[in-house]
């Protein structure tokens, strides 16, 4: 946790905040914080402060932060369009995302998204919320990123013809594919299939919308690896 993330639930007073769980946890175990110790800090949603520890218990801890000044770092110029993966990858896509800068992201259906993934655990509110959450502390961010999800690929695809990128991209080993380009200085539109690849009617799909086919060779990357790796090359 390198951002204690604070939430307007956890104001007891003006400047006051009781944090317990998982982040008293992370105070008292891995900072062994004493009263007095100060901590980055930030408010969910806002901007970025200094808290100092008032007092901790086995429960809960008691910080003060009486101002949050400081504006989190900026979002990335790229929103990507990811087939749901399985739960695990998933989470780790989510976290990903939020640690990582980038300000929105599509999950949609496809033919070889297993139409249990959508019933998963992982997708429930409160798990994807805890996710981020996670991600955003790691990044050091407070801003969530927008999260759309669109079992439907033919109505994600209508959607899409109302969005307007400069650049749009869509990772997938097609013949003849050009190499993924570095440090694209225009926002960008990156679609990522499933482990299995997007079915050649779903490219041609993409393909009609603007979307151009790029590799990163012919190795076949999970898709939170892909993700990362894509967004290394493509982003400046």
């Amino acid at each position: 946790m390198n951002l204690l993330l604070l939430t307007e639930g956890d104001r007891t007073s003006s400047m006051e905040f009781t944090v317990s769980g998982r982040r008293a946890e992370h105070i008292r175990g891995v900072l062994r914080a004493q009263p007095g110790d100060l901590f980055r800090a930030g408010m969910l949603g806002g901007k970025l402060g200094t808290a100092r520890l008032l007092s901790l218990d086995r429960n809960t801890a008691v910080l003060e932060c009486s101002v949050f000044d400081r504006e989190p770092p900026p979002k990335i110029s790229l929103v990507p369009v990811i087939s749901l993966p399985r739960p695990q990858s998933f989470k780790k896509v989510l976290h990903f995302i939020a640690s990582s800068g980038i300000p929105k992201a599509f999950f949609i259906g496809s033919a070889r998204v297993e139409k249990s993934y959508w019933k998963s655990g992982a997708m429930k509110p409160d798990a994807v919320l805890d996710e981020v959450r996670l991600g955003l502390e790691q990044g050091m961010d407070t801003i969530p990123p927008v999260l759309e999800f669109q079992p439907s690929f033919r109505a994600f695809l209508k959607q899409m013809e109302t969005l307007d990128f400069p650049r749009k991209i869509i990772g997938h080993p097609a013949e003849n594919a050009p190499e993924c380009p570095h440090a694209v200085r225009e926002e960008i539109c990156l679609a990522i299939g499933p482990e299995g690849g997007y079915a050649d009617a779903e490219v041609e799909a993409f393909r009609a919308l603007g979307f151009e086919c790029v590799t990163l060779g012919p190795y076949i990357l999970r898709v939170e690896f892909a993700l990362s790796v894509l967004c290394g090359r493509l982003c400046p």
